[in-house]
């Protein structure tokens, strides 16, 4: 035969042989996951073995139905070991929601079954992938509580249709002495791994019942030649919130790098406790510390909120920073009630930048003690002193404040009327009647503005507005006002205002109508 036709053949022969072996190959892969979604246990956890062993597990499952790899989450769970809790770390990167959910409640029940079960659900929170990350994080502060409704509670911001029961179930298969190493070894891995250290704190954070050994633990942190790891350990101090590490973390400030200085300022902020007010308050008001950090120390002693700080954070409201400004209001507003009678002596001062910055804080705080204040504010001479005020009575329920704002709906300046019309909305329910009264009164522009505030407050206005329709000059301010609501209430209204005799009227009415998609 000629050489060439055997060469033929051999690499016929060839091909042949491994597209057969290839064809042999996907029908066993088939098999096994048909095994891993099927009824039988022992087959179910002999083929999950089998992929996971020849390192073929996602491949494999990789393309076949969401239901299916549902059921195969359920392989894994029962096999139970180390490497199945690995895979199902891995398995988190499904694309699938209610894969991963399942994936979840598997870890929960087999997470803490052993020490090395534990640190393979550890492992997943150095993850860039917030969908391994997240449930790790969630798996292991459910298994570390001690509190069963704690944990609950937790897991249901992530599965809400997990009950008592089921939870329970899945608690039962974990053993106490393996649930207690969760905070000494996920303190280790901070240590070790950078990627698991925000996530970490946020585990540590929600075991409050260890609080004080996550601290005892992280303290010595703060010593290690690692910025990263100082800063990480500073960060979870702050997330834990005990006054325990309030020393350590001042002595950080006064000695450490920029970077882990920042952070610990921050993590005072949040423990906010009354021995560090000096610290805070000196790192608000120095400008060699960064902005983000002065930021936060302003939230910090908003926190704590003693007569000091909050008078430390009026000084801040006309800092040279915008952000440092924003953060001195939202401490303020932190702060409450405590702020309203200093806030009220800044509302007054010489100085407009402060009065308008006062006013913003107070609108933040939405406290009635402050009407007064910010009522005798409306005749301040700077125009933006006045819009503050005037927005800073615009809360819900606030009615004292209603008539004199209704009053401003007539101001010559509009950038007034338009400040007051939406204070009124915000006021809501008790605004409605200055509101419709002025609707239907003579001056046209103060019922524009009424008719605006109306319609920011929905379909519970629409009987008003239409009944406000038939007084003679308001139906077009009315008919405005509902083609901003819409809806099907609001449609009904506008076409019998499209038949009434007045000419502007309907006209406004059929204009609404038209821009709310509607044929007559």
């Amino acid at each position: 035969m000629n050489r060439k036709y055997i060469n033929y053949a051999i690499f016929i022969a060839i091909v042949a042989v491994v597209v057969g072996l290839a064809v042999k190959h996907s029908r066993d892969m088939q098999n096994l996951v048909n095994s891993m979604a099927g009824d039988n246990r022992e087959a179910r956890i002999a083929a999950a073995k089998e992929l996971v062993k020849g390192e073929q597990f996602m491949d494999a499952i990789t393309g076949e139905p969401e239901e299916k790899r549902v059921k195969i989450v359920q392989a894994l769970e029962d096999w139970g070991d180390k490497d199945a809790t690995k895979q199902l770390v891995a398995f988190l990167k499904d694309p699938e929601k209610d894969v991963r959910e399942r994936i979840l409640l598997a870890l929960l029940a087999i997470g803490g079954r052993s020490e090395e079960n534990l640190q393979e659900v550890i492992n997943g929170i150095k993850e860039g992938d917030g969908n391994v990350r997240r449930p790790c994080v969630v798996t292991l502060q459910v298994l570390g509580q001690k509190d069963r409704a704690k944990a609950g509670k937790i897991l249901r911001q992530t599965l809400p249709y997990v009950d008592d029961a089921r939870l329970a179930g899945l608690l039962d298969q974990s053993k106490s002495e393996v649930t207690a190493l969760i905070v000494p070894k996920v303190v280790e891995y901070m240590k070790k791994e950078g990627g698991a250290r925000g996530p970490g704190g946020d585990v540590l954070a929600a075991l409050a019942e260890q609080r004080e050994q996550s601290v005892a633990l992280l303290l010595p942190l703060l010593k290690e030649k690692d910025e990263g790891v100082r800063s990480g350990a500073a960060s979870a101090l702050g997330k834990l919130g005990s006054p325990t590490a309030t020393p350590n973390l001042i002595e950080v400030i006064e000695k450490d790098t920029a970077q882990v200085r920042r952070v610990a300022i921050g993590a005072l902020a949040l423990i906010a406790d009354p021995a560090a007010e000096a610290t805070l308050e000196k790192a608000l008001i120095s400008q060699q510390t960064d902005n983000e950090a002065r930021a936060q120390a302003a939230l910090g002693l908003g926190r704590i909120a003693t007569p000091k700080a909050i008078a430390t954070l009026i000084g801040a409201l006309t800092d040279f920073d915008l952000r440092v400004q924003d953060a001195a209001i939202a401490g303020l507003a932190r702060a409450g009630e405590r702020a309203v009678d200093p806030l009220l002596v800044a509302l007054r001062s010489n100085n407009a930048e402060v009065r308008i910055q006062a006013a913003r804080a107070l609108e933040r705080i939405a406290s009635p003690r402050a009407n007064s204040g910010l009522r005798a504010a409306l005749n301040d001479p700077n125009i933006e002193v006045k819009r503050a005020a005037i927005s800073a009575l615009g809360f819900k329920d606030n009615r004292e404040v209603v008539e004199p704002l209704a009053a401003l709906l007539s101001d010559p300046d509009g950038s007034i009327a338009s400040e007051a019309a939406d204070a009124l909305a915000k006021i809501g329910a008790p605004a409605r009647e200055a509101l419709t009264r002025v609707l239907t009164g003579n001056n046209d522009t103060a019922a524009f503005y009424a008719a605006r505030a109306l319609s920011q407050q929905g379909s519970e206005v629409v009987p008003l507005l239409e009944k406000a329709s038939e007084t003679p000059g308001a139906a077009r301010w009315s008919a405005i006002a509902l083609g901003n609501i819409g809806g099907q209430p609001s449609v009904d209204a506008l076409k019998r205002i499209a038949q009434s005799a007045d000419p502007d009227a309907k006209a406004v009415a059929h204009q609404a109508l038209m821009r709310l998609g509607v044929r007559e």
